[in-house]
């Protein structure tokens, strides 16, 4: 394992460690299901060690899939994502691979320009949530269009 893989996933299962913590004493009502949209930033700061990029952690919230849900076209993201599974299980998938399945404590790694084609929870019912750990040079948004 590279020292950057370490360091990420170490950044990954602490930030996944603080936020159930957080959430665990204050949960939402079982009625209501979680939506995808937008990832709830947690922390951003300049890397010392890498002059031009941040390291940006994100909350994502994923609903329940839908059936008849139509294939999203995908998007990218500048720099690498390391991707911790907090609550639930989802299905990430990158594009010449087949989608993973990745449960509550496991991750997946998005290689930077990498066509990031599926993000949805496996269950039709519940949601799943996880924590995204993004190494972004400045200057650059989270996520880029699919072409």
């Amino acid at each position: 394992m590279t020292h950057t893989l370490r360091i990420l996933t170490a950044l990954g299962v602490s930030a996944a460690a603080a936020v159930a913590i957080t959430s665990s004493s204050a949960q939402a009502p079982a009625t209501s299901a979680p939506r995808s949209g937008a990832p709830t930033e947690l922390f951003r700061t300049a890397l010392q060690d890498a002059p031009g990029k941040q390291l940006v952690v994100v909350e994502l919230t994923i609903a329940p899939k839908q059936a008849g849900q139509p294939a999203s076209p995908g998007h990218r993201h500048p720099g690498s994502v390391y991707v911790y599974v907090t609550e639930g299980t989802a299905r990430f998938g990158v594009e010449g691979q087949p989608a993973k399945e990745v449960k509550t404590g496991e991750s997946f790694f998005e290689a930077p320009g990498a066509l990031h084609n599926v993000m949805e929870s496996a269950s039709a019912t519940e949601g799943a949530k996880a924590i995204a750990v993004m190494i972004v040079p400045d200057g650059a948004p989270l996520t880029l269009p699919a072409h």
